[in-house]
Order: C-alpha cells, then sequence, then structure tokens
C-alpha cells in the first residue's frame, strides 16, 4: 500500500489549507468519503507568467508579404474602406 497521506472530507472542509499543504509537500494525498470512495488531490505547475522568448515578427511578415502590395490596390482598398 502507498504512503499516500490521506484526509477525510470533513478535514478537507475545515482546514483545507493542510490538506493543500501536504500535498504541495508529498506531490499528491488522498481524500477519502464515508461511503469509502477515494479521491486524489495533487498540485498543478501554474503556467509560466514570464515570456522567455518572442517569435521573429519580422520574418513571419516577410514571409507572408514577400511582394509589395501593388498601388492601384492599395487605392481600391482605401476607395472601398471609405465607402465609394
Amino acid at each position: 500500500m502507498s504512503d499516500m497521506k490521506t484526509f477525510t472530507v470533513r478535514e478537507l472542509d475545515r482546514q483545507p489549507a493542510a490538506v493543500l499543504d501536504a500535498a504541495d509537500r508529498d506531490g499528491a494525498v488522498r481524500v477519502k468519503r464515508r461511503d469509502g470512495r477515494i479521491y486524489s488531490v495533487q498540485p498543478v505547475a501554474p503556467p509560466s507568467a514570464r515570456i522567455t522568448s518572442l517569435p521573429d515578427f519580422a520574418a513571419r511578415r516577410k514571409a507572408i508579404f514577400s511582394k509589395p502590395i501593388p498601388a492601384s490596390h492599395v487605392r481600391l482598398a482605401d476607395k472601398l474602406m471609405a465607402g465609394e
């Protein structure tokens, strides 16, 4: 049998911080209901808040727009946006 710490639902209700601290410390804990069902509570690593690197946006732009847009198309787009 495992040496995982087991708590009751009552303990989870009355001292949730103790259950969560034990899960942080041990990696996972069990919570047992009166009818015998057992659940596992384990911590999940939070997503990294720091951005370590960014994609090369200039290279992406060059790949998508490799040719310049012709002036005639630019004028047509301007007319369409203006509602003409």
